[in-house]
């Protein structure tokens, strides 16, 4: 009696030490953000990524296509070291947002922009959490290797 209820709990502990293990939370896919400052180069971690791409109608007067990309970048915190390059960087900075698979099961992505500017910029603190997003808008992207007309 003694060994099957031995038994029994040795099951049960392992059980739940494969339940509780596989519970635990890891970031799989890695994002990053680099822009180039002049001669210097500063990363960022993102928390999440979208990418949206606008065509505009054609201007009549100059038969301009004027296309938007967007970018909508979730932070943890609010990056003082990228804030201060897009800053600087009126005009606008060339960047990529880079997502890499931690297991390397699926391809590296990314994606490459010229005059990345701040479109819109919101960063929320409260007492336990703290949360930064920045919307750019940028001049040119393009997609693992693809330019997005």
């Amino acid at each position: 009696m003694n060994k099957i209820f031995f038994t029994i709990v040795t099951f049960a502990c392992l059980f739940f030490s494969v339940l509780t293990f596989g519970q635990q939370e890891e970031k799989r896919i890695k994002i990053e953000i680099s822009l180039k400052d002049g001669n210097k180069v500063v990363e960022g971690a993102v928390r999440s990524a979208t990418f949206s791409f606008t065509k505009s109608v054609i201007n009549s007067e100059t038969n301009e296509i004027k296309n938007n990309y967007y970018f909508s970048l979730d932070f943890e915190k609010q990056d003082i070291a990228l804030l201060t390059a897009f800053m600087k960087n009126k005009a606008g900075i060339d960047g990529q947002i880079t997502m890499t698979d931690t297991y390397g099961k699926q391809p590296t992505r990314k994606f490459d922009f010229t005059k990345g500017r701040i479109d819109s910029l919101s960063d929320q603190i409260t007492a336990d959490y703290n949360s930064a997003y920045m919307s750019l808008i940028c001049d040119t992207l393009v997609i693992d290797g693809v330019k997005i007309d």
